[in-house]
């Protein structure tokens, strides 16, 4: 029997130098100044009154590909929002599903199938948000200002192709969302679990030396705050961002519609120590700033200069820590909203596929191709 043990060791041996770049604590000389920057942006927590419990809510989604043996692609996704309204728990469901011929390029794929079920998440999300209680929190997971640049509309694609409209299907909701939330003091919290940007670390370094960060320099966030915050529990200071994320093309398209929503406050948190760094991404007017998208230009605006800031951004750590469950609950409600949607493969193959086929009515076996049937 081969035996890949011994060969491995060998190899992680020999490349231990490059393989421990990424994680090693300490800096070289060149990683000095922004190993620095980030210890001066990277925060204690302060203390925290995570007594206060107001109705919240979360939502999540999930979805599936596979290719068929005719050369299409299946499509699943699926959507879920829990929460509690007026001591009567909330549960509602959205699914989807499409099959695209095998002629469609493979890098629409992954967009199509990510666009339909973040279409889910957000018209759930802005249904309930008209109902819910007044000063509700809402739990989206993902990066929210990473995600709206990405609604700019297909290109190049036949027009047959179903759902082409998603990209302004999911921003009409985002509007609907926004407006909910504004007009009923609703704090909309997105949390990401990891960052391979260097969003942040660029703001700090513009900030400090009105230049940007050159690109040998580059780390991203996630990797300088794991390597270079001693592990202890604390937040970075927020940044508020605008206009920056949307100047790409084809990103600028988008930029229109989203101009008069508030501006997107970022920052990072790590709720105890040694536990893993969360994105946090909130509306400007969750932390009382009034700043829209539009006002906010390429640079972003570095917040905590003022103590009305510090103590909103307390409130909102409060909030964070009041659902925290340890290292492997970052919050109890996407925790839960997670593993119930999560679309599972044996829930795919073996009771998806079965009830597709029975409701389509073929007469033979909807049949992934064979090298699906390989691995699932």
């Amino acid at each position: 029997m081969a035996n890949f043990i011994d060969r491995l060791s060998e190899k992680v041996e020999e490349k231990k130098s490059a393989l421990m770049k990424t994680l090693r604590p300490d800096a070289d000389v060149h990683e000095r100044p922004l190993a620095e920057l980030v210890r001066q942006h990277w925060h204690r927590l302060p203390p925290l009154d995570a007594s206060e419990r107001r109705p919240a809510f979360a939502v999540d989604g999930s979805r599936a590909v596979r290719h068929l043996v005719n050369g299409a692609y299946l499509f699943v996704a699926q959507a879920l929002i829990i929460g509690e309204r007026a001591n009567v728990a909330l549960e509602d469901t959205r699914v989807d599903i499409e099959i695209l011929p095998g002629i469609v390029p493979t890098p629409f794929i992954e967009r199509y199938a990510e666009l339909m079920m973040h279409h889910l998440e957000i018209s759930l999300a802005s249904q309930h948000a008209a109902e819910m209680p007044m000063a509700s929190v809402i739990f989206l997971d993902g990066a929210l200002y990473g995600q709206l640049p990405q609604l700019y509309p297909f290109r190049e694609m036949p027009p047959d192709i179903p759902n082409l409209d998603l990209p302004q299907k999911t921003l009409d909701e985002y509007l609907r969302l926004f407006a909910h939330c504004a007009a009923r003091n609703l704090t909309l919290i997105s949390i990401a679990k990891t960052s391979r940007q260097a969003t942040h670390t660029r703001v700090w370094w513009q900030n400090k030396y009105g230049e940007d960060l050159p690109k040998e320099k580059e780390i991203a966030d996630s990797e300088c705050l794991y390597r270079w915050t001693e592990n202890a529990a604390g937040f970075s200071t927020p940044i508020l961002f605008g206009k920056r994320a949307f100047e790409q093309q084809p990103e600028a398209v988008v930029f229109g519609h989203v101009q008069d929503l508030p501006a997107i406050a970022s920052f990072f948190v790590r709720l105890d120590d040694f536990d893993d760094v969360l994105r946090v991404d909130v509306p400007a007017t969750c932390l009382g700033r009034s700043e829209t998208m539009r006002d906010i230009e390429t640079n972003a605006e570095i917040l905590l200069d003022q103590p009305a800031d510090l103590e909103r951004v307390t409130n909102l750590l409060a909030l964070l820590k009041a659902d925290y469950g340890g290292p492997d609950v970052y919050n109890a409600l996407l925790y839960s909203v997670d593993r119930q949607v999560r679309l599972r493969q044996d829930t795919m193959d073996q009771v998806y596929l079965t009830l597709i086929q029975s409701v389509l009515g073929l007469s033979g076996e909807l049949r992934l191709d064979r090298s699906e049937r390989r691995f699932h």
